[in-house]
């Protein structure tokens, strides 16, 4: 065995015990009740814009779902957007859930990564280990099935069963019953979180779609009570279409 080998095993092995020490080493608090775990907790908010991609850039849309893309971004142009169902105070879901600009506290407990959004009130769960429902069974929802695992210090999420009436981003980017998203989450420093996230739909995308997104954290903000139906000025009407709200005063 050569020096080099040697070195570079001895290394990879002080890394692995010195990565599980920090974690025991962190104090407990009623965000993060998991020693086993690396700590991800906090109350974070989303970094980079509203569009899905920092960029701007859009997955490479097939067909129908090109042309329903351009029929949205049209009617968004004229100040009458179409197909929002947040519009009726129904949830964006995953994936647009992801960068709206509200905060989130993660909070992490045995076996369990909870997500607790000041938007819509959300909660997401996402168990540990777990196997994902039977597909014959499953059921589409906003936010779909997550299911995670440790790899090193990063949390690697997948997520299916996502309704298909949910949108990319605020914008109207489509996607099929077919979608997967795949996330791998880790703290880039003690006030950073990053997540690279992977949005997989066969039927709707001519090749995956990879964005990196940040999370700033925010230790002195608190999650407020956000209840969208009460003076909801922004529904759709009988054709799908929305405002930006109406005037309060005449």
């Amino acid at each position: 065995m050569t020096r080099g080998l040697v070195c570079a095993i001895v290394t990879a092995a002080l890394a692995a015990i010195c990565s599980n020490v920090a974690a025991a080493d962190r104090p407990l608090t009623t965000l993060y009740a998991d020693p086993g775990q690396p700590d991800l907790s906090g109350l974070w908010v989303v970094t980079g814009g509203f569009f899905f991609a920092p960029d701007r850039k859009v997955p490479a849309l097939k067909g129908a779902y090109k042309t329903l893309y351009d029929k949205r971004l049209a009617a968004m142009a004229t100040g009458r957007p179409i197909d929002d169902v947040t519009a009726d105070c129904l949830p964006a879901g995953l994936p647009h859930l992801l960068v709206v600009p509200y905060p989130f506290e993660l909070m992490q407990t045995p076996g369990r990564v909870t997500l607790l959004y000041e938007y819509d009130s959300v909660v997401r769960r996402i168990p540990i280990g777990a196997a994902f429902t039977d597909p014959r069974k499953a059921t589409p929802a906003f936010n779909g099935e997550s299911v995670g695992h440790w790899d090193g210090q990063t949390l690697v999420v997948e997520t299916r069963n996502i309704r298909e009436d949910t949108q990319v981003d605020y914008t109207g980017i489509p996607h099929s019953d077919a979608l997967t998203i795949s996330e791998r989450v880790r703290r880039v420093d003690d006030a950073t979180l990053e997540d690279v996230i992977t949005l997989d739909d066969p039927k709707a995308f001519a090749e995956p779609f990879t964005v990196t997104r940040t999370y700033r954290l925010r230790p002195k903000w608190k999650i407020s009570e956000y209840v969208c139906a009460e003076n909801n000025r922004n529904k759709r009407d009988a054709e799908g279409r929305t405002t930006g709200g109406a005037k309060t005063k005449p």
